[in-house]
């Protein structure tokens, strides 16, 4: 096995459960919320916490077989493998983590503070980590945390100003269809 591998294995098994939560967070807070923006806009990002996870998953592959790191592009673009699935028994339990009465303005706060948690742990692995192309990998995931954390941020501020939910126009798209 080659130096390093047990580390980044951890940092990715930790990842992974990072995601999890996110997603099941996201879900939760779809049910909860009462407007059909929110609704979509948490629904949206589950999604997008299932690409994480995918990417993780093959990303923890190729380290624990190879001992090597591929590209972001490489394994967002990796087929979908069921034998892939690092901890199949969770996938199908969901633990609360919004609580029932969470209004729409702390479901948002929820939100942000699940996805400054994924950039801190992003970054850390960035910064910990000596391979060029795992310090690339996990800066190209915190980038992607970061522009969830701006969008629930602009939707926490201009709903706790107006009383009502909005997109700006350049993130609507990210959220039709």
């Amino acid at each position: 096995m080659k130096e390093g591998t047990t580390a980044a294995l951890s940092a990715l098994r930790e990842a992974v459960h990072i995601e999890l939560d996110g997603k099941a967070m996201y879900l939760q807070a779809a049910e909860l919320t009462r407007d059909e923006l929110g609704k979509s806009m948490f629904r949206s990002f589950a999604r997008e916490e299932d690409q994480h996870i995918h990417i993780l998953q093959v990303q923890f592959a190729e380290v624990s077989e190879s001992g090597d790191w591929i590209d972001l592009e490489t394994a967002r673009n990796a087929q979908r493998d069921p034998r892939l699935i690092l901890f199949p028994q969770e996938e199908g339990v969901v633990k609360q983590i919004v609580p029932d009465g969470t209004s729409d303005l702390e479901a948002l706060k929820l939100a942000m503070d699940f996805e400054q948690q994924a950039v801190r742990l992003y970054e850390k692995a960035a910064a910990d980590s000596g391979n060029p192309t795992s310090q690339s990998f996990y800066r190209g995931l915190a980038e992607w945390e970061g522009t969830h954390y701006r969008i629930l941020d602009n939707s926490y501020d201009y709903l706790a100003h107006k009383g009502e939910w909005y997109f700006q126009e350049l993130e609507m798209p990210m959220y039709e269809g």
